[in-house]
């Protein structure tokens, strides 16, 4: 297979962009084709190329892998490999993030990828890196970030529609290149007469694109590369590549003395990742400790709200206990007062009179209610003293008729009951008389019955001696 060379018209931006009125975050960048440029075909000699001299490689990668629909798989079986390939292609990776992965239909499936640009801008990959990674522009002084894509076709061979792909040692950003839109990281390139261009013809799934995008490194030997796509014409009328994968990853290098550090740190971070085991369990031991702690809680306020209603019922009790108590107080307080005013009445009782006097006198609550009801005592003593023995008996007959109605009512109280319980006693021997009456009457209907069914039989037997 020959090498060739192709002449071509490749998309440039056209004027300086202009910012749309109606749009202010969106840049107009018209293009026009640019003069007519070579590109060569590096099929032959594509091993005189290197990524950290030109910005670019193609590199013979055979794959096994095939599943090309999951990035699932992408990241778990391809992307390690991608990770080997770059540690043999390219000095300096202590460490490599994937930053994105895109399938597309065939090297120009989208407009972008027929005019010549730059997937990201200075600006766009320094905000990513300070966003993710917490990388300010200062710290990019002592340490260098690069930014690499890794483009091939996928189960398939490109005829009619390559990548052509730009030396990175002759370009200029502040010249070369302009932004497109203010929302969007891709750069749109200007044209140059000393740009230098380069394709591989025909190529296939183990043909393995790589090229450089952002470099911290201002004092690189090479720029990122400018890219496009374009297209050759095909006598033989093959269908150009269906499907290509292409991955952009972060490669970061460490100063030398940094390079020490971070195996410090690695080990720092295991022994953390360690702590933070143990802590973990220890938080899942004290998460157990509170739950038991709660469930003792939880126990102890339902003991307690037992004792509460215990308590309640002690209360009630007592309260009740207390009112029987003041009633059966109250009770003989009467009694004691209208014994003194009995014994009062009568010449007789003078000693006993003043025993009551003298325990009415010792008790606060008697002694209240004696000198509150004085006034009547002693006039009812002066009635009795100007009405003499007539009055003692008038008082003698009132309370005789007092005990009397008390009786009466008791005693209607008494016969009232006397003939609830007569009445029930005889409700209850009429039940007793219909349940015994009804349980021979079932004894008589089963006999009826079953007399019944035997006159049937015998019918039935009499009806077929005559048949």
């Amino acid at each position: 297979m020959c090498s060739k060379e192709v002449h071509v018209r490749l998309n440039y931006c056209q004027e300086e962009p202009q910012v749309l009125p109606s749009k202010p975050t969106t840049r107009n960048s018209p293009t026009k084709p640019g003069p007519l440029e070579t590109i060569q075909d590096v099929r032959e000699a594509h091993e005189e190329f290197d990524l950290e001299l030109h910005g670019f490689r193609y590199v013979k990668a055979p794959t096994d892998f095939n599943n090309w629909d999951s990035e699932l798989e992408i990241r778990n079986v391809l992307i390690p490999e991608m990770e080997v390939l770059l540690r043999q292609e390219l000095r300096g990776c202590d460490e490599i993030h994937v930053v994105g992965i895109k399938s597309e239909q065939g090297p120009s499936a989208s407009g972008c990828n027929r005019m010549v640009h730059i997937d990201h801008t200075v600006s766009s990959v320094e905000s990513m890196l300070h966003q993710k990674y917490g990388i300010r522009p200062e710290h990019l002084l002592t340490r260098r970030v690069r930014l690499i894509n890794i483009w091939r076709p996928v189960n398939c061979v490109v005829h009619s529609e390559p990548i052509a792909i730009a030396d990175g040692r002759g370009l200029d950003l502040k010249r070369d290149i302009t932004s497109s839109d203010l929302s969007t990281p891709i750069s749109i390139g200007r044209y140059h007469e000393e740009r230098h261009w380069y394709y591989m013809s025909e190529q296939a799934e183990e043909d393995v694109l790589l090229f450089k995008t952002y470099d911290s490194n201002q004092a690189a030997s090479s720029k990122p590369c400018l890219r496009t796509g374009f297209n050759i014409p095909d006598p033989s009328g093959s269908n150009s590549c269906s499907k290509a994968i292409e991955i952009q990853v972060l490669v970061f290098t460490h100063p030398n003395d940094e390079q020490t550090t971070h195996v410090h740190q690695f080990k720092e971070i295991e022994t953390l990742r360690k702590e933070l085991g143990t802590l973990s369990n220890d938080v899942l031991h004290n998460q157990d400790v509170v739950r038991a702690v709660l469930d003792l809680r939880q126990w102890e306020s339902l003991k307690a709200a037992e004792q509460m209603h215990h308590l309640a019922s002690d209360r009630d009790h007592s309260r009740a206990e207390s009112q029987s108590l003041s009633k059966q107080l109250n009770y003989l307080e009467e009694w004691i007062m209208g014994l003194y005013m009995s014994c009062s009445l009568s010449p007789e009782e003078t000693d006993t009179v003043e025993q009551l006097r003298h325990f009415i006198c010792s008790t606060p609550r008697l002694r209240e209610r004696f000198s509150q009801d004085e006034q009547a005592y002693q006039s009812m003593r002066q009635s009795m003293n100007l009405f003499g023995a007539d009055a003692e008996l008038m008082l003698l007959r009132q309370q005789l008729y007092a005990q009397c109605r008390e009786t009466e009512r008791l005693a209607a109280n008494i016969d009232a009951k006397v003939e609830s319980k007569m009445d029930e006693g005889f409700q209850a021997a009429v039940q007793t008389a219909v349940k015994q009456e009804r349980s021979k009457d079932e004894f008589v209907i089963q006999d009826l019955r079953q007399e019944n069914q035997r006159l049937r039989q015998a019918l039935a037997e009499m009806s077929a001696l005559d048949c």
